[in-house]
């Protein structure tokens, strides 16, 4: 119960986030070539907007998971405290889901090997 409370606070920080997000960095990184078109529109509305912020997210908190769509150098565009927040939500938003994966994993043999 914990860890879905948990992801469900973890989705409304990137709602936050969405709505935070430096415009400044989309308008610079959010186009060709670093984004096909196809990809531009389908990531411009909802609800795949909020996967577009999760992956800026992941580019400015960890720069050089950047390096493949060359958006490495979009934390210079960015407040500092938004890349740090950056950084700290996806840690929390991974550390959630292994543990979720973990948890019912673990619950799910236990039903397997002694019900």
């Amino acid at each position: 119960m914990y860890l879905i409370l948990g992801l469900m606070g973890n989705l409304l920080l990137i709602f936050m986030m969405h709505v935070l997000m430096p415009r400044k960095v989309l308008e610079t990184y959010f186009k060709e070539p670093h984004f096909s078109p196809t990809e531009i529109t389908m990531f411009t509305g909802f609800p795949f907007g909020y996967m577009r912020t999760a992956m800026f997210m992941r580019a400015l908190g960890f720069p050089a998971s950047g390096k493949r769509r060359g958006v490495e150098d979009a934390y210079k565009l960015a407040p500092v405290w938004y890349c740090k927040a950056s950084k700290y939500i996806v840690i929390s938003v991974l550390t959630t889901l292994l543990l979720m994966i973990l948890v019912g994993g673990t619950c799910g043999l236990y039903i397997v090997l002694f019900e």
